[in-house]
């Protein structure tokens, strides 16, 4: 069974979403192998298989109840006795209850391998029916038709399937024809796959077989769903509970993440008052005092505000510009003398800009655990060879 794509999407805030997906895909196969299951009790895949040899309806399958009275020559008999031939034909065979498969001879029925995309896997009935003009001669709704998976390509991608089909109008006409003589026709087969027991090939519509299903088969069938959904509930209880309780526990550490973070990304969002300050006495040029220098938020941008003298407070602007922690520096009320000779008294207000982020890192990565190595010492150079003393010369 393949695993739709939405179950591994590896975003933790759809796992609602994934968990609503898992659910639908279980319990679609789970609706699946239980009608496979309860088709197999019910005995469709062991019925006999028939098919039409001209004007003779023959016995396919069992092999072992073939033999040279299992042909009913259709044309040669009236009406009752059609339907007591078929009858006693199907008795032979060891099915009492008038139920029958079709079989398609090979004029009668195509098949063939194609290769198909296995993204497609999950919706590979609709997928054929619409490339069914491009991969046969006939339109999806000219034909019936059913297809098994032969094999599957993970390295390519790709799925080989057995499609077969046959035109409408004569599977209508054959299984009408056998329904008039009294028979229950429980699927269509074709005749390269009669006696694949695993997964048979049927083209008759799901909503046409079946046709003589008792009372008591279907309340068996009732009472077998019913057990299997009383049995499926302490498990599905179970996995309620689990899956509650890993959402809470998702829901939780994701609100003490964020709590969490919170401080850290006010404090990493601003430049600290130390680093705007010491910005500053670097740019400003030494003709320059600061008599006031004020960082304060207004709204959600902080502002800095210098009052001092300066030689030339337009050249001071295009100064501020320049910093790599201030923009938009533009005069605050009008400029007027200052008390030095050539000086002028301004009041000039930039704003800081926002703090890049720091890149973000588990938070077990700053455990007090997990200090970092040491770095490796540079290995020491060798001390020099010491000189021996030399005896000193004699005079």
């Amino acid at each position: 069974m393949a695993v739709p794509a939405e179950l591994a999407a590896p975003r933790s805030s759809g796992w609602r979403a994934r968990l609503a997906a898992f659910w639908d895909w279980w319990t679609g196969e789970l609706e699946r192998l239980a009608l496979e299951r309860f088709a197999a009790l019910r005995g469709a895949a062991s019925v006999p298989v028939v098919a039409f040899d001209g004007n003779e309806l023959v016995l396919v399958e069992p092999r072992a109840a073939v033999g040279p009275d299992t042909r009913i020559d259709l044309a040669a008999l009236d009406e009752p006795r059609r339907r007591a031939g078929v009858a006693a034909l199907l008795e032979r065979a060891g099915e009492t209850r008038g139920r029958m498969r079709l079989c398609l001879g090979h004029g009668e029925a195509l098949a063939r391998r194609v290769a198909m995309p296995a993204a497609t896997e999950e919706n590979l009935r609709q997928v054929l029916a619409f490339e069914m003009d491009r991969l046969t001669p006939f339109r999806a709704d000219e034909v019936y038709f059913d297809y098994r998976v032969l094999a599957r390509d993970a390295a390519a991608g790709q799925l080989s399937v057995l499609l077969a089909l046959a035109k409408r109008d004569l599977v209508d006409a054959r299984v009408a024809a056998l329904r008039a003589l009294g028979a229950s026709v429980q699927g269509v087969a074709v005749r390269d796959d009669v006696g694949n027991a695993a997964a048979p090939l049927d083209l008759l519509p799901s909503e046409q077989r079946g046709e003589r299903e008792t009372a008591r088969e279907r309340l068996v069938q009732r009472a077998l769903i019913a057990a299997v959904v009383i049995a499926l509930q302490p498990l599905l209880g179970q996995a309620k509970q689990s899956a509650e309780g890993a959402d809470r526990v998702e829901r939780t550490l994701e609100r003490q993440v964020n709590d969490y973070n919170f401080l850290l990304a006010r404090k990493h969002a601003n430049y600290p008052v130390l680093a705007v300050v010491e910005e500053i006495s670097r740019l400003l040029p030494d003709n320059t005092w600061v008599q006031q220098l004020d960082v304060k938020t207004s709204g959600k941008t902080r502002e800095v505000q210098i009052t001092g003298e300066t030689m030339s407070s337009s050249k001071l602007i295009e100064i501020l510009e320049q910093s790599q922690l201030l923009k938009n520096a533009t005069p605050r009320g009008t400029v007027t003398r200052g008390s030095a000779p050539n000086s002028e008294r301004f009041m000039i207000v930039a704003e800081v800009r926002p703090r890049t982020q720091p890149e973000a890192t588990p938070v077990l990565a700053g455990a007090p655990g997990a200090a970092p190595q040491p770095a490796a010492l540079p290995a020491a150079k060798p001390a020099p060879a010491a000189t021996p003393p030399q005896a000193p010369k004699g005079k």
